[in-house]
């Protein structure tokens, strides 16, 4: 559905006071953030609708936007507008969250708990003091086991300790990962320690995932969890050039290689990281990998035009928020 200007300022008073029902209130986000990738709506229209859902309830709704601003922390992450987006991203989810608090209430809906862990680790990325001083808190009490933290919550905690971690918090998770032999937990351990944001930890973090200290089949995931991090983006793509023949022989043939080469490149926003990628893989075949080759450069163009196309209205919105 396209939507113009005066028929998106009269549906948002009806998303503010949720009289719109929740499948018509997810659609709207999807619909509107399909029309900012064709260049058929720009990004500040769809921040300012996400805006009004700041009394959103419904989890699956959550999701949706959590998805869409996830896909502009990517583009954002290009410029020097992180800040203001941080704290347009604290504003929107900051009322779910003093709603939710952090503990579980008796009686809890389980759409509810679900929706608490979502909007923390938000709020985490979102660089959120006060929600980072707590996760801090309680990661110290699980860590000496004073009080371990509740499955749910234990990525949240350990990002927030980990993003701007130096090497003794990233020793103390290596510990925590070799301490237990529960695999869920140490696939927690090691995808967080992606978002670490010193360079020099996340080549630390690189040789840990190769190191055979974890398994062949997650490894991939910690190199993507570090190729997701905007600091560590060029850090995983030369990773992957350096080593590709050993990440061919190991993963040719498994839908691992495919997974990880999208993440490795399709982050990137210029015609120059296009263009060198593009001319990588014809000069370095990985059989069954084309696809998602050809699918990456197109995204990265994409995301290179969108740059071009909104930076400046974004900018202006983000600076008046």
């Amino acid at each position: 559905t396209r939507y113009s200007k005066e028929m998106l300022e009269k549906l948002l008073p009806a998303v503010r006071k949720m009289e719109l029902p929740p499948l018509d209130r997810l659609g709207l986000i999807d619909d509107m953030f399909a029309m900012v990738q064709a260049g058929q709506a720009s990004t500040a229209e769809v921040l300012k609708l996400i805006d009004s859902y700041r009394n959103e309830t419904n989890y699956t709704v959550w999701t949706a936007i959590t998805n869409s601003l996830a896909n502009l922390h990517i583009l954002i992450s290009h410029t020097d507008l992180m800040e203001d987006f941080n704290r347009y991203g604290e504003k929107l989810y900051r009322p779910v969250a003093d709603r939710l608090g952090w503990d579980v209430r008796e009686g809890e809906n389980h759409l509810d708990t679900l929706l608490r862990s979502l909007v923390l680790s938000r709020l985490v990325s979102f660089r959120c003091k006060d929600i980072i001083a707590e996760a801090q808190k309680r990661f110290n009490n699980h860590a000496d086991g004073t009080n371990p933290i509740p499955a749910d919550l234990r990525s949240t905690c350990y990002k927030a300790v980990l993003q701007d971690g130096d090497e003794k918090i990233f020793n103390e998770m290596l510990q925590l990962y070799r301490s237990t032999d529960l695999h869920e937990e140490q696939d927690r351990i090691s995808r967080a320690l992606g978002c670490i944001g010193n360079v020099n930890i996340l080549r630390k973090v690189i040789d840990f995932a190769m190191s055979g200290e974890v398994r062949a089949q997650d490894s991939v995931f910690v190199i993507v969890a570090v190729a997701v991090n905007p600091k560590g983006r060029v850090l995983a793509w030369e990773f992957f050039k350096d080593n590709n023949q050993k990440l061919l022989q190991q993963y040719q043939g498994s839908f691992l290689l495919t997974r990880l080469i999208k993440y490795l490149i399709e982050n990137f926003a210029s015609e120059e990281r296009a263009t060198e990628v593009e001319t990588y893989f014809k000069k370095n075949q990985f059989p069954g990998t084309e696809r998602t080759v050809s699918q990456a450069v197109e995204t990265i163009r994409l995301n290179a035009n969108w740059l071009k196309r909104d930076l400046d209205s974004l900018t202006t919105y983000l600076k008046n928020q």
